[in-house]
């Protein structure tokens, strides 16, 4: 029977649920990490968007990710969409690719929802 219950006991350490985390200040660090991480993949290609972008179109889209020379674009409505296919295919990428030091081969721009930031 000893041999059983110190079993179990070394099973319970292993297989314990992590405690919830109840600080802001245990999140941070993970945050820090993901946010570096996505400033590495994306950084470029938004600092390259932001420049070449026009500020009313740019205001109403946002850029999600950078793979495989392939940046995905989010943008506000179906017309901001149109609006942005159209700068694409008459020179805005060629300007995004002499702009951005990373390779791009395309940009899909997508049609969703952008976080709300209140004016007031």
């Amino acid at each position: 029977m000893p041999a059983n219950s110190s079993h179990i006991d070394r099973l319970r350490t292993w297989r314990v649920r992590r405690p919830r985390t109840t600080s802001l200040a245990d999140l941070v660090p993970g945050m820090q990490q993901t946010l570096q991480r996505q400033q590495r993949r994306t950084g470029n290609f938004a600092q390259a968007w932001h420049a070449c972008v026009p500020p009313a179109l740019r205001d109403r889209c946002r850029v999600d990710e950078v793979r495989g020379g392939v940046a995905r674009v989010t943008a506000a409505n179906a017309a901001i969409t149109f609006q942005l296919d159209r700068l694409l295919r008459s020179g805005l990428l060629a300007e995004l690719r002499r702009a951005c030091v990373s390779s791009i081969t395309r940009v899909d721009v997508r049609t969703g929802t952008l976080p709300s930031t209140s004016r007031g």
